[in-house]
């Protein structure tokens, strides 16, 4: 028998709990996969296929489009550099991208964890909302004679 578990509601049925009774785990989970299967269309799909497509592309969009960042940093910032006038230094090119793959890997490990710890429902509303915040943030970053504009950048990846 299986150990039952919290959670359902009306918007997302807790299958796991209707096949608790049976002992063997594969047709338990062959059991409630046919039940969600036999489900008709609704917004219970809509809302899954939306909340994971949101996920999706903001992640998506946060790797893949710093390389068109780098590119028009380039334009706006280095104008007047002395060698590839409106090309970003390939140092800073690579540490903006390292810090992207960093930060991803950080996120991963992190976030991770803590879904484990705190749940995940919870926390992938916590996780999107950090990162809208910090893809604004960079949205509206510029460089001042404090930092640069590749140090801001980085910090927000």
């Amino acid at each position: 028998m299986a150990t039952r578990t919290a959670g359902g509601n009306a918007a997302f049925h807790n299958f796991h709990n209707d096949y608790a009774h049976i002992a063997d785990p594969n047709e338990r989970r062959r059991l409630a996969l046919a039940e969600i299967d036999k489900a008709p269309f609704g917004w219970y799909h809509v809302r899954a296929v939306v909340v994971a497509g949101i996920g999706f592309f903001t992640d998506a969009y946060d790797i893949f489009a710093i390389g068109l960042v780098t590119s028009m940093l380039g334009v706006v910032y280095w104008q007047t550099a002395a060698t590839k006038r409106g090309s970003i230094p390939t140092s800073a090119d690579t540490a903006i991208k390292v810090a992207t793959s960093g930060g991803t890997v950080i996120g991963q490990l992190g976030f991770g964890y803590l879904a484990d710890v705190v749940g995940r429902k919870r926390m992938y509303g916590l996780e999107l909302i950090i990162i809208i915040f910090a893809t604004v943030a960079q949205a509206l970053a510029s460089s001042s004679r404090s930092i640069s504009i590749v140090g801001i950048i980085i910090f927000w990846r």
